[in-house]
């Protein structure tokens, strides 16, 4: 079996249980179980397999938001109770209590963070650390705009976490979980619940 999960800017493959990432749709005349937030990359995914199957056509999800997207339905289909974090391009961060969503939020993701600062200036245009440490005040700019945005992304997960678990996912998701005692890093979330809705559809 194998599903694609078709992000902003990359194609998520699960091919016979092996994850593999990509730029571009490198399987052919494949029937694929998809989801997309990406149009373009949707049409170079069909060209080549036109039999693929968008399971976002199948998928039965209890929420009352509006506009969620399909990946996050997926990443938080098979979680009961607690919060899921998708820590991609953008972090996106639902809530779930009794498999019911009750609602999510949407931050940047820390790339998209890292480039902001270049925009400010070229004095902090910088790549940033990612072995900072919570516990030491920065005394050079590379720390102190690593610490600042990666503090104020943890700072806001904390806000919100309230002895909940914290089911983190995505590129970023194994680096941000090490700074939560209740926390798991699930690397194949969305695409267990892809596969669930392959199961109660009988596809």
């Amino acid at each position: 079996m194998i599903l694609c999960d078709i992000g902003n800017t990359h194609f998520h493959f699960s091919y016979n249980g092996k994850l593999i990432d990509s730029d571009k749709c490198k399987i052919k005349q494949e029937k694929i179980y998809y989801i997309s937030v990406n149009e373009e990359k949707t049409k170079e995914l069909l060209k080549k397999n036109p039999e693929s199957i968008d399971l976002s056509k199948f998928v039965n999800f209890d929420t009352s938001y509006i506009g969620l997207g399909i990946d996050r339905i997926m990443a938080c289909k098979t979680i009961d109770n607690g919060i899921v974090v998708d820590a991609g391009s953008a972090i996106t961060i639902d809530i779930m209590n009794n498999s019911v969503h009750l609602g999510g939020y949407i931050i940047p993701g820390i790339n998209a963070l890292n480039k902001t600062y270049s925009a400010i200036s070229a004095k902090l245009d910088y790549n940033f650390n990612m072995q900072i440490e919570r516990e030491i005040l920065p005394i050079n700019t590379v720390d102190a705009i690593s610490f600042g945005s990666i503090g104020m992304i943890i700072s806001f997960i904390e806000n919100i976490e309230k002895n909940k678990k914290l089911y983190f996912t995505g590129g970023d998701g194994a680096y941000l979980s090490k700074f939560f005692d209740n926390s798991i890093y699930i690397k194949d979330l969305v695409f267990r619940g892809m596969k669930q809705t392959i199961k109660e559809n009988n596809l």
